[in-house]
Formats: structure tokens, sequence, C-alpha cells
């Protein structure tokens, strides 16, 4: 073997330990999001069925257009039962935007100790949608990007546990 080759062998095998490592990175990323998501899930129902009924005032209102996505965000203020001033800026999908443009007061449950702290009454059930199809997406994009993993996380196995084999060479021998 000559020391161009086991050079570049010695490269190929140090790109395979990297690949062995990081090609877990997005199925943990995915699983991250997925168990935020799940959080978010969990809090629009803990802050909905247990929070304490508000009326806020709607102190500004704006849609933005980035590119391709359009999205808008809302400010609410207003004054717990303990005279607490509250004002939050929350952003909304475009689909939502449109539901909460003509309001000045709008209705909201408020939960100081939930993950999702203020849920707007006239969006929770459409929230909650969106999340629910959120958390489907991610289970089949880690699903797939899991199989994916593992199945690249066996080939850079098999290649790196070849390391120290020797070299097989074929001889033809003609009589």
């Amino acid at each position: 073997m000559t020391r161009l080759s086991a050079t570049s062998k010695l490269l190929q095998m140090n790109k395979l330990t990297y690949l062995w490592y990081l090609l877990w990175l997005l199925p943990l990323y995915l699983l991250g999001m997925a168990i935020h998501m799940g959080a978010i899930y969990h809090g629009l129902g803990k802050t909905y069925e247990q929070g304490e009924s508000y009326l806020a005032d709607v102190i500004h209102f704006e849609i933005k257009q980035i590119a391709a996505q359009t999205n808008g965000s809302i400010t609410v203020r207003f004054t717990t039962d303990e005279g607490r001033e509250i004002t939050r800026r929350l952003s909304q999908p475009i689909q939502n935007a449109a539901q909460l443009q003509a309001s000045e007061i709008m209705p909201l449950r408020y939960l100081d100790n939930s993950y999702q702290p203020i849920v707007l009454v006239p969006i929770y059930e459409f929230h909650r949608k969106m999340v629910t199809m959120n958390m489907a997406v991610l289970a089949v994009s880690l699903l797939i990007t899991f199989f994916i993993a593992l199945t690249a996380h066996r080939f850079a196995s098999r290649k790196l546990s070849r390391r120290g084999e020797p070299e097989q060479q074929i001889v033809i021998v003609d009589d």
C-alpha cells in the first residue's frame, strides 16, 4: 500500500468517525423540538383549564411579511387580581391575525406558573390544533431521521470496525 492511499484511507476513517457521532444530532434536535411542542401543548391546556380570565387591552397589532412568510404580533396589557400590570407581545400566524385584528379588548386566560402562561381565548382551539399538527410532523420527521441515522450508524460502524483488518488481495494464478 502506498503512502498516499494510506493517508486517504486514514482521512476517510476520520470522516467516518465524525459521521458516526454527528449523525445523531438531527434526531436529537427533533426530539428536543418534540419535547418543546409537548410542553407547549400541555401548557396551553393547563392555562386554559386552570388560568384566571382577564380582559386585556390590545395596545399594538402588527403584520409582517418576511420573504414568503407572513405573521403577526399582538401586544396585550392587563392587570391581575393582585394589581400587577402585565404587558406581553405574542407572535401569531397570519391565520390568527385576521381574527384578532379588529379587537380592541381581548379575552384571555392567564396562569403565571404555566409553560404557556397566556392563552388568547378566541384562538385557543386553532392554537391547540396547530400545535398538534406540529407535533405530528415532528413525530414523522423524528421517525424518518432516526432510521436514516441508524442506517448510517451501522454503515460507519462496519467501516470503522474493519480499520485493523489487513487489506485483502486477490491473486490470479495461471497454470
